[in-house]
Parts: C-alpha cells; sequence; structure tokens
C-alpha cells in the first residue's frame, strides 16, 4: 500500500510539471496550476484507502459538470503579485515588453525611445538596480552596471510575465532570486508534452513604420517518450528614423531622429529530458546580438552622431528536479554568462578622433534547493547559492584592476497554509568576497535580511487582507567601486526596508460577469546609504553613502470580463498607482523631500477588449504625469505628462489543425509627441501588422 501511495504522489507532481511544460500554451496551463510544495501537500493529505482497490458494490450516477472560476493568484498572495500569461496579453493588447510592463502597477520604465531604445525598470522607487529578472527560473546579472535592459527580450516567446514586490509566494526558489526588492518574472514556452509526438511550427512576420521587420520561427518536437526540444530564432531590423517636433523659442521644425538604426538577432535551443517519471532536466542554451546606432539626445544646432554599441550575450543554464520522494523535493541548478559591450565613437574631441570602450564580463552560477512537507499545511525551503563574477575591459582602470566577486547566498524559508490564511518567513544569508588582480579592492560584505509575509480571509467569500515585511539590500556594482575617477572602494551596500498593507477581491461569477477581481496596496518604502555621484570639482566626480530616500503611494487593479451576446464579451483591464518618491539626505539639500527625478506621482493604463466571433478589437491608454529631470525640481527640468493611445484589430483563422493570426496594432493613435527621458523624443503615430502561423 505504501508504494502504491508513493506512486500516486509521483504521478500528481508529474502531472505539476508535464502542466508547466505544454506545448503552445504551456504557461497558460502553469497559471491554472498550485505551487509545487501546494500541489505536493495536497497530494500527501490523501488518506491511503484512496489507493485501495473498493470492494463495496458500485451504483453508476448520472454525470454532472461543475464549472467555477479559478482563484487567481494574485487574490491569495500574500505579498504584492501582478501575473499577464500569454492569452492575456493578447487579449489586452499588449505589444511589446515595454508596454507589458506599462499594464502593471508601482513600476516606472525609463525609456529612451524607438525599436532599439534601452529599457531599464524601477518598482515603488526602489531603483532599477534593487529590480531582479528573472528568466525562466534564473535571475539575470549584469555585475557592470547592475541594470537589466529589457528591450533585449521579444514577447513572441514569452508565455507567461509578472512582477513580484517583496516575495515570492513560490517558496521552491534559488536564493538569489529572493535576494531583490522586487522581480520581474520571464517564463517562455518551452517545449511540447511528452505525450506530444507531433511537430509544432510557430512562423512568424512582423513589419512596421520606419523600416521594422521582425521575422520569427519556433520549431518544436517531443523526439522519445522522455526527450522533447524546441528551437527559436528571430531578426530583427528596424531604421528608426521616425520624425518629431522640435522646439527653439519660437522657431517650431520638423525633424528625423538620426544615427538610430538597429539590427538584433536572438536564437534559442530549449531541451527538456525527463529520465524518470519524477525528475526532470531542463537546459536552454541562449544567444543576442544586437548592433545599433545611438541616436544620443537632441541637441539643437548639433544633429550629428556616430556613436555605436554592439551588445553580445551567451548564456547556456541546466535545471534539474528530482520529486521521486513522499515529502521530499529537490532541485539543482547552473549557469554560466558571458557578456560583452561593445562600444564605439568617432568624434574629433578624442586623441586619434576614436573612442572605443569594450566591457566584458563572466559569471558562473550554482543553485541548490530542498523542499520539505511534513504536512498538507506546511511546508519549508533551503536553498543555497554561489555565483563568481569577473569584468575585463580595455579601460585604463579596469585593465589595471580587473574585479571579481565570489558570493554565497543561503535562504531558509517556512510557509503555513490553510484554508483561510496564508503565512510566510524568510531569512537571507548573504556573503560577497571582492577580489582585484591589481589595487584595493571593494570592501567584503555579509547580511541577514529577514522578511515576512501573511494573508488572511476574514469572510467566507474572496475577500483577503495581505501584509508583508522585506528588508534587503544591493551591492554596489563594479561601475559604482571601480569606474575611473568615479568609482569607490568604500561604498556601503544600499539598505532597503518595505512594508506593505492591502487587500484583494475576487467577485463570484454571473452570468453575465465573471474574473472581476480588485486589488489594492498601500506602502512605504526606505532606502539607506544611498549611493550618488557627488562632483569634488567641475572635473572630478565620486560615488558616495550620502544618501537616503522614502517612498510611499498606493497601487490599484481593476479587471473584469463582461459576458454580452453568444460568444462575445468585453473584458476590462486597468491600473493606477500613486507614488511619492523623496530624497531624505539632509533638509539643508535643495532636493531634500522633492520627488525623484523620473519618478511621476500618478501613472496608470486601461483597455478594454472586445471578444466577438469576426475580429477582436482593443483598445488601451497609458499615461503618467509630469515629471522632473532632476531631483531639485526645477521648472526648467519639468517633462510633460502624456497619455498615449492605441487599438489592435485580431483574428484568427483555424483549418485543418493549422492557425492563422493576423493583427494590426496601431500605436499612439493621436500623434502624441513626448519624452520619458530629457531629450529623447519617443515615436509618434505608428503601425505594426504581424501574420502568424501556427502547424
Amino acid at each position: 500500500m505504501v508504494r502504491k501511495f508513493s506512486d500516486s504522489i509521483r504521478q500528481s507532481l508529474w502531472a505539476i510539471m508535464s502542466c508547466a511544460a505544454t506545448f503552445p500554451t504551456g504557461n497558460a496551463a502553469y497559471a491554472s496550476c498550485l505551487s509545487l510544495e501546494d500541489k505536493q501537500a495536497e497530494s500527501s493529505s490523501m488518506p491511503d484507502s484512496a489507493n485501495e482497490k473498493d470492494s463495496v458494490r458500485v451504483a453508476e450516477l448520472d454525470e454532472y459538470t461543475v464549472v467555477s472560476d479559478r482563484v487567481r493568484k494574485e487574490v491569495i498572495s500574500s505579498a504584492p503579485v501582478f501575473n499577464l500569461s500569454n492569452e492575456r496579453m493578447k487579449t489586452i493588447g499588449v505589444t511589446d515588453i515595454s508596454d507589458a510592463l506599462h499594464r502593471l502597477p508601482g513600476l516606472n520604465i525609463k525609456d529612451y525611445g524607438g525599436a532599439g531604445g534601452m529599457r531599464t525598470v524601477s518598482v515603488r522607487g526602489f531603483g532599477a538596480n534593487h529590480t531582479g529578472v528573472i528568466y525562466d527560473g534564473i535571475v539575470l546579472s549584469d555585475c557592470q552596471s547592475g541594470k537589466i535592459d529589457l528591450s533585449r527580450y521579444s514577447l513572441d516567446n514569452v508565455g507567461g510575465l509578472s512582477v513580484t514586490i517583496g516575495d515570492n509566494g513560490d517558496i521552491f526558489i534559488p536564493a538569489k532570486a529572493s535576494a531583490s526588492a522586487a522581480s520581474i518574472v520571464i517564463s517562455t514556452m518551452s517545449v511540447p508534452a511528452p505525450n506530444d509526438s507531433a511537430w509544432h511550427l510557430t512562423a512568424q512576420f512582423r513589419a512596421g513604420s520606419w523600416r521594422f521587420l521582425n521575422p520569427y520561427l519556433k520549431l518544436g518536437k517531443t523526439l522519445t517518450k522522455n526527450l522533447s526540444c524546441s528551437l527559436i530564432g528571430e531578426f530583427t531590423h528596424a531604421k528608426n528614423n521616425y520624425p518629431f517636433t522640435l522646439h527653439n523659442g519660437v522657431l517650431v521644425t520638423r525633424e528625423r531622429r538620426n544615427n538610430s538604426r538597429m539590427n538584433s538577432g536572438h536564437g534559442e535551443l530549449n531541451v527538456r529530458w525527463r529520465p524518470t517519471q519524477a525528475s526532470t532536466l531542463d537546459g536552454k542554451i541562449y544567444y543576442y546580438d544586437n548592433d545599433r546606432q545611438l541616436p544620443g539626445a537632441v541637441v539643437l544646432y548639433n544633429p550629428v552622431v556616430n556613436e555605436r554599441l554592439r551588445d553580445r550575450n551567451f548564456f547556456s543554464q541546466l535545471t534539474y528536479r528530482n520529486l521521486s520522494l513522499e515529502k521530499f523535493s529537490f532541485q539543482w541548478l547552473a549557469k554560466f554568462n558571458w557578456d560583452a559591450s561593445l562600444y564605439h565613437d568617432e568624434n574629433g574631441k578624442y586623441p586619434g578622433g576614436v573612442l572605443d570602450e569594450n566591457y566584458y564580463q563572466r559569471e558562473a552560477y550554482f543553485s541548490a534547493s530542498a523542499l520539505y512537507l511534513p504536512s498538507d499545511k506546511l511546508s519549508f525551503n533551503y536553498s543555497a547559492d554561489y555565483s563568481y563574477n569577473n569584468l575585463n575591459s580595455n579601460q585604463p582602470a579596469t585593465v589595471e584592476v580587473k574585479p571579481r566577486r565570489h558570493s554565497i547566498l543561503q535562504s531558509f524559508t517556512g510557509k503555513f497554509k490553510n484554508s483561510r490564511m496564508q503565512a510566510m518567513v524568510r531569512l537571507l544569508w548573504s556573503v560577497y568576497d571582492n577580489e582585484v588582480k591589481y589595487g584595493e579592492s571593494a570592501k567584503d560584505e555579509s547580511r541577514l535580511s529577514p522578511s515576512a509575509s501573511v494573508s488572511f480571509q476574514p469572510f467566507w467569500s474572496l475577500f483577503f487582507i495581505r501584509a508583508s515585511y522585506k528588508n534587503i539590500f544591493r551591492m554596489p556594482t563594479f561601475n559604482d567601486n571601480y569606474y575611473f575617477r568615479m568609482g569607490s572602494v568604500s561604498l556601503k551596500p544600499e539598505d532597503s526596508n518595505q512594508v506593505n498593507l492591502g487587500f484583494t477581491y475576487q467577485m463570484p461569477a454571473f452570468s453575465w460577469l465573471s474574473a472581476a477581481v480588485f486589488t489594492a496596496d498601500a506602502y512605504y518604502n526606505t532606502v539607506k546609504n544611498k549611493i550618488v555621484a557627488i562632483p569634488q570639482n567641475m572635473y572630478i566626480w565620486s560615488m558616495m553613502n550620502l544618501g537616503k530616500a522614502r517612498a510611499f503611494g498606493m497601487d490599484i487593479t481593476a479587471n473584469a470580463t463582461f459576458h454580452l451576446l453568444r460568444n462575445q464579451s468585453l473584458v476590462f483591464a486597468s491600473n493606477y498607482s500613486w507614488q511619492r518618491v523623496q530624497p531624505r539626505t539632509n533638509p539643508a539639500d535643495p532636493d531634500y523631500n522633492k520627488q525623484v527625478a523620473y519618478t511621476p506621482q500618478h501613472s496608470g493604463a486601461a483597455s478594454i477588449s472586445w471578444q466577438n466571433p469576426w475580429a477582436d478589437v482593443v483598445f488601451h491608454a497609458t499615461g503618467v504625469s509630469e515629471r522632473y529631470g532632476t531631483n531639485a525640481n526645477l521648472p526648467v527640468t519639468r517633462i510633460k505628462g502624456y497619455i498615449e493611445c492605441g487599438a489592435t484589430l485580431m483574428r484568427t483563422f483555424r483549418f485543418h489543425g493549422y492557425s492563422l493570426d493576423l493583427r494590426f496594432d496601431l500605436l499612439n493613435i493621436f500623434d502624441k509627441q513626448y519624452e520619458v527621458v530629457v531629450d529623447y523624443p519617443m515615436p509618434g503615430r505608428s503601425w505594426k501588422a504581424t501574420a502568424t502561423f501556427e502547424l
């Protein structure tokens, strides 16, 4: 009987992993699954008699189907979590990663414009360095600047995107995944299911304004009953010479962005091997290459720019999960990452008229995790991570220093969950050891970072009250420590605290209304030892721990689906954020209690989608209030607020097992000219047309 029970456990857990691997809508299926520890606890709580043959006489009853809406993860989570599945992004007309993040609350996006413009994200005023990006379960890293450029990642292969503020409710994760104030989780659509022997082909071509061309191809196949793989390739070309209006006093002229061309390519191989029914080994090989011109800031009477940047990134990663034991599960991860940033500028101010700055960084990363479930209500996880980073460059300071960093992170997490409450506590122990080949190295650091969260259902309806706290810090980057003439090896880590209090509510379904979900959260954050650049004289600046900052605000979301006539519905999605992010270093400073640069007080997005048998129609809008280009909030640095509107028309044709999706997007319908970063005008009215064939 015990053996039968263990087999049942393995089969249940295998179903969960298969759910995560379903192709091509694997992540949509995964979104409907419970987290691994929840599902395992649920299976463990089954009585032994459920697996025994019943000798009692059986009478067959009529079959009935009970339909109920799934409880959304963001409703029961003890910390703010906001999810966008692949199908959800299509429904609300999302066009790219930047647009997807605009549809989520609490995020502030720096966008330098155009198809090749850099995009970084800060959450609730913490800054981009405090935002972790997790790609298929493993954290992306940039030891040089600490900021991840999200323009590198397209939505074509993304099965789901989510933002977690604080701690993730899924505790079976690496320690590094909990080492940021907030995390953006990108899950790709992986490989075919084990019982699917057919070939899967996705061929897509997208074209748009200003010579935007983007072919994409994906091929997937289950080679044997235990081995599946998928191969992905895409290329993007864009001229990016979009027009904009230039104001010079009373003179108004129509100009075009120049030196903006980009050519980028991305290839990816995913493999899943199932050595046993209760274990999987996932492998990924990834390569990205972007050769782009940099348009630079708009400067009066000097439109000539000759800057170029080539970004190259290669990584390979392995993830092994073993779920064969009744109460224990294990996970091992390994990754090697290589990244190159090659900058070239031609200008007479340089000796020889040319400046070349080349940076190369490498990372070796290993992680092991163990999940223990003593009962269906309790779960514990221990994770230990090790990573090694180094940076090389042709610049004098880096060539002489050759910085290296060893990082050891350990986390212990406990979680309690019953029918009306969910609570989690976590301790993260971080150790950083810095080395240089020549000269003085940065300080070594070690910290203990606690966090806790709880969600409680006071009534029987799907109404939850939640509260969370997290202490976390970020190490100075290699630029902070060693940048030529500016870096300081004596810097302390930035230390942050965040407190969140909110509620969530999911309305019961009616014949005319379903999936109505509301969330509201208020928060208070502080950062001390903030790293800022301080001028020593007109020519020399240095990095110092002089800054303190606080942020408080509110995030609200509302989503609902209204059923109209047969096969017709309206899908409404919206979010609103209010935030005050203030420097608090010295009351005598001119920027004390002002709004931090580039942070709007008000931001939000809304969309309405009409789903029907003919062609789905979506209208969406995003907007932010005014911002300032400096912390002093000087009137001359004021950046106007904006509302950008777009529309999408989609139709799917199905025939003989094939499907053809046709989509047309009209962006910035009213040709609104605005800036996210000072002197970097964003594109005006544009269009994109997409055709996707699936076999």
